[in-house]
């Protein structure tokens, strides 16, 4: 099964050329597509990824999208991006064998308007023709680490981590078994990963029982929507005041695995809904509002 999620991103019309790609052979390819998604943290800066494929099949295929003819420099991107993902996985133990990173790792850039007479394999470029020809040549021989790799992009990983690294000493004891459920739920499932990345127009509701990964889902949203627009003003709100020092650690925590900066916040606050006078801690969505259109505000 194929997973297509549509983040947020600068080049709507190769996107959906890819997408439809993919959409015409859902039955031949499985695992997830991104669009939009991810964003790796570089000493630089953020450093976003246009597309991603990712599979137990293929590994990882990135796509750097093209709009238009424009296509100077195409193999220093290509470089770019395959070094900064290497440079990003290694930093996870659970991907390499000694000094070898266990995840392969190809790079293609796509251009749908631009007519491709020969293939160059070592850095492919493609149009909607000669797309699936190339991805067809890419395999995976260590499929064993896609979980841990799936867990990864999706930044869920560093949550699960506890101060601690425990091991089950015996195979049937309940903390072995505690061990196999934590591992089964260590990845989003795929509607949790489109609640986190895809943008809608208008309202976006998100829906669950108790302990099915609401503020999880809603931190990680909050700090996907930072790092992608850090000018804008984003308010993560709630009823409970003891959810915000949770929501400042798991929105900070997603914020840096993706840029590896500080969220700015300033533009990013976390406000609790209702509010009162003496600032600070103190300040809520509601009590904000009446200050800033000189209404009365009204308290319990």
């Amino acid at each position: 099964m194929l997973n297509i999620i549509n983040g947020t991103t600068q080049k709507p019309m190769t996107s959906e050329q890819l997408v439809k790609f993919f959409q015409a052979r859902q039955d031949k390819y499985s695992g997830y597509l991104y669009i939009g998604y991810p964003i790796i943290g570089t000493s630089s800066g953020a450093y976003p990824i246009d597309a991603l494929y990712i599979s137990e099949e293929k590994g990882i295929v990135i796509f750097n999208l093209v709009e238009g003819r424009d296509i100077t420099d195409y193999q220093k991107y290509q470089d770019d991006s395959a070094n900064k993902m290497e440079a990003k996985l290694k930093n996870y133990g659970q991907l390499v064998e000694r000094r070898e990173l266990c995840v392969a790792i190809h790079v293609i850039t796509f251009a749908p308007v631009i007519s491709v007479d020969r293939l160059d394999m070592e850095y492919p470029l493609c149009n909607m023709l000669t797309l699936e020809s190339v991805i067809d040549t890419y395999s995976w021989d260590k499929y064993t680490y896609y979980a841990d790799l799936v867990s990864i992009l999706q930044a869920i990983s560093t949550i699960r981590k506890g101060r601690k690294k425990r091991e089950a000493r015996k195979p049937d004891s309940r903390g072995a078994k505690l061990k196999i459920i934590e591992d089964s739920i260590a990845n989003l499932d795929n509607r949790q990963s489109r609640a986190v990345i895809e943008t809608v127009e208008g309202v976006q509701r998100i829906r669950g029982l108790a302990g099915s990964g609401k503020t999880i889902v809603l931190a990680l949203k909050a700090a996907y929507l930072h790092a992608h627009h850090p000018e804008w003003k984003i308010a993560i709100t709630f009823n409970t005041r003891s959810l915000k020092g949770q929501f400042r650690k798991l929105i900070n925590t997603f914020f840096i695995e993706q840029t590896s900066e500080e969220p700015d916040w300033d533009n990013l606050q976390i406000l609790q809904a209702w509010g009162a006078p003496g600032g600070g801690e103190r300040n809520g969505i509601y009590y904000t509002f009446c200050i800033q259109h000189d209404c009365e505000y009204y308290d319990f």
